[in-house]
């Protein structure tokens, strides 16, 4: 039975994550079907229809507002109404962490997240990863916090959610690694790890 139990758990962690990542594409890609799909439909009939056109219509569609996004002239009008859209604050509530979690994954240059470090958390006897997301804070009062200190937040295992840390910035070492590299470690538990570089600041 042992050796049983072994080989299913072997199985099932093989399995598992596959399955998962296939039913997720697969959601995601039968509401884009359905959405986009519907509307061609109404417009050249269902004799014109193939299907499939509801998919390539949303990838179509999310690389033109890429490119809009991109370029200097329709990015600052895009932002000028995103800005509008956030000043609902039930919007704000719910749009900014979803754009910042979707910023996080997209492998982009992730502004508000620009160095790895393991921070050293004195208190607890503990030394984690995390992200610097501010090296300074003068949008704040003077004197909310000393001239030394940045801003790190720690995610935890899983996607359980995480913290941030107001620590010295003597209390941190950066690593030399991405932060899609960095966020992979932490939800995972550090269960795989390439070699890294961890720089003393």
């Amino acid at each position: 039975m042992k050796t049983i139990n072994r080989l299913f758990w072997k199985g099932l962690i093989v399995v598992m994550p596959i399955t998962i990542t296939i039913y997720v594409l697969l959601v995601i890609l039968n509401k884009a079907e359905s959405i986009f799909g519907q509307l061609i439909k109404n417009i050249v009939g269902n004799q014109f229809y193939i299907p499939g056109l509801g998919i390539l219509i949303t990838i179509i569609l999310m690389v033109m507002v890429g490119l809009m996004v991109s370029n200097i002239l329709t990015g600052s009008i895009i932002n000028f109404f995103i800005n509008q859209f956030e000043k609902f604050p039930v919007i704000k509530a719910i749009y900014n962490p979803l754009r910042d979690l979707m910023s996080l994954f997209a492998g982009g240059s992730h502004d508000n997240m620009k160095k790895v470090v393991i921070v050293k958390l004195e208190n607890l006897g503990v030394e984690a990863i995390g992200l610097v997301t501010r090296e300074e804070f003068t949008d704040l009062p003077d004197q909310t916090f000393e001239p030394d200190k940045i801003a790190v937040y720690v995610p935890m295992s899983y996607m359980l959610g995480g913290f941030t840390a107001i620590v010295p910035r003597s209390m941190v070492r950066e690593l030399d690694i991405p932060v899609e590299k960095a966020i992979k470690l932490a939800i995972t538990g550090w269960i795989k790890a390439d070699k890294i570089s961890i720089n003393s600041q």
